[in-house]
């Protein structure tokens, strides 16, 4: 026998902090912003009023039923410019608005709604105090030929997150619904979900975010039925903060990998020792206030979806605070002049209201301006690149231009990168041979506050620590005389 000691496994080395960032963001990627399936209904709910007296069945509507249901429809429009746009080069389709039609689906009996809620309302661990709401909003039939090009859904109110559109069980080919965003694109073939469903009463649904790009591919064949709803946020006063239900996820699930990877971040007292901030380009395009005398951000928090929204419900798991903040260029608007020096990366709560200031020699310059009405923030060498590297200057005339600042700059790790999707604007007075507006442009992101290691969720005890509470408390001394046999089993 080796007198050697048993070394047991090897404990793997301590993952660097790079790799755990880049974990998060590929949990940050792994979601789509939809969800789509197919449902079984009752027959009678496949049954759809039009005109007057006209009662249809579309679970076994003849071609001929079909082709007058799209004889009845009038041609569809589309939002352009906020105007509605006849273009059958570019939608090709009929419609019927609400006061044309009756349908007996309801998509809360049903359980449509409770079937896409957890995919679409994944910004909440708990509900809290908001439902999902839909809408019926519309009556589409698309016939051989009939297409709809890549568009945008327009919100009907900053409460709409997105649509649920049903499409019946008709016999048609083609007419797939692709969704595009942040560079991927899917796609969902109704027709064949619905031709391989068990159940012949069952109708195929997508339910998707307002600012996913969607795109109607032309029917080969047959007629292609669908009603839209509109998919609203509401407050829901008989669910109380407390109420609403735990999502429940498997280990593997993105978010589980996102939360222990998060926690794990947090203990590591290399990981932002003196606190800072962790930030994430948005996922979605959100209304930013336009209007900079109404400015605050702070509303759209309960508007978040998709990854942005998953984003902020797992930092409140582990009780951290989120915020929405606005990067500027402190340079504004002379950011991209030639000769004018190196801005500084500044974080603002709120859409920066400059019409109480204007550039002449009573008021301190532009950049000062936007400086102290915010938040200084490092910059690592990939953001520095981003801005000022590739236009010739240096990271060493960075760090000297941050030197002659009297102002601390607050550490931050970007877990995505920060984009232009949501903009705010500001406006303000210049001069120069004379006056002139000036634009100040920052892009909104989400934060996640990390405290200094040692404090706050990152107080984490050590084992003396545990020691000391001990002794303090008397339980540590003589040892306890053990009794064998004298109890229950367990």
């Amino acid at each position: 026998m080796s007198n050697s000691p048993d070394r047991g496994e090897e404990t793997p080395p301590p993952m660097a902090i790079a790799d755990r960032l880049e974990i998060l963001r590929n949990a940050i990627k792994k979601t789509a912003p939809y969800t789509a399936g197919v449902r079984p209904v009752k027959p009678e709910d496949l049954v759809i009023y039009y005109n007057v007296n006209v009662e249809d069945n579309i679970d076994n509507a003849s071609d001929e039923a079909l082709k007058d249901l799209a004889a009845a429809c009038q041609k569809a429009t589309f939002g352009l410019n906020q105007n509605d746009v006849l273009d059958e080069t570019y939608r090709k389709a009929g419609k019927m608005d609400l006061n044309q039609f009756a349908t007996r689906l309801d998509v809360v009996s049903s359980a449509l709604v409770a079937v896409i809620s957890p995919g679409i309302m994944q910004a909440y661990a708990r509900h809290d105090d908001k439902t999902l709401i839909a809408e019926l909003y519309k009556l589409n039939v698309y016939g051989p030929g009939s297409f709809f090009k890549a568009h945008q859904d327009t919100p009907r109110s900053n409460s709409m997150i997105g649509s649920l559109v049903v499409v019946f069980p008709t016999s048609h080919k083609g007419g797939e619904l692709t969704l595009e965003h942040d560079g991927t694109v899917w796609a969902f073939d109704s027709a064949t979900e619905i031709a391989e469903a068990a159940n012949s009463s069952s109708v195929a649904y997508v339910a998707f975010y307002s600012d996913v790009i969607h795109t109607v591919q032309p029917v080969m064949s047959g007629y292609r039925v669908t009603l839209t709803y509109n998919l609203f946020l509401r407050e829901d006063s008989a669910i109380g903060l407390d109420g609403g239900t735990l999502l429940s996820y498997h280990s593997q699930h993105p978010d589980v990998i996102f939360e222990n990877t998060l926690e794990a971040l947090l203990a590591d007292a290399e990981f932002l020792p003196n606190g800072g901030l962790l930030g994430f380009g948005l996922s979605h395009q959100y209304p930013i206030p336009s209007d900079e005398r109404y400015n605050r951000l702070e509303p759209l928090l309960d508007m978040l979806k998709g990854s942005d929204a998953r984003i902020r419900a797992v930092a409140q798991r582990l009780n951290l605070e989120t915020n929405l903040k606005i990067l500027y260029d402190s340079l504004g608007d002379k950011a991209s002049d030639e000769g004018v020096g190196i801005g500084q990366d500044v974080l603002t709560d709120d859409v920066l209201y400059l019409d109480d200031w204007a550039e002449d020699q009573n008021n301190d310059s532009l950049q000062y301006e936007i400086e102290h009405r915010g938040t200084l923030l490092e910059r690592d060498d990939e953001r520095f690149e981003e801005t000022y590297g590739r236009r010739g200057w240096t990271r060493e005339e960075d760090e000297e231009a941050f030197r002659r600042s009297p102002r601390p700059r607050t550490a931050i790790h970007w877990v995505t990168k920060i984009n232009e999707l949501n903009w705010a604007l500001t406006r303000y007075v210049g001069q120069g041979n004379e006056a002139y507006m000036g634009f100040v442009y920052g892009n909104v992101a989400l934060f996640v506050d990390v405290p200094a290691f040692g404090d706050g969720v990152r107080a984490f005890e050590t084992d003396s620590d545990e020691e000391e509470d001990k002794e303090e408390a008397g339980e540590i001394g003589e040892p306890a005389e053990t009794k064998v046999g004298d109890g229950d089993p367990e």
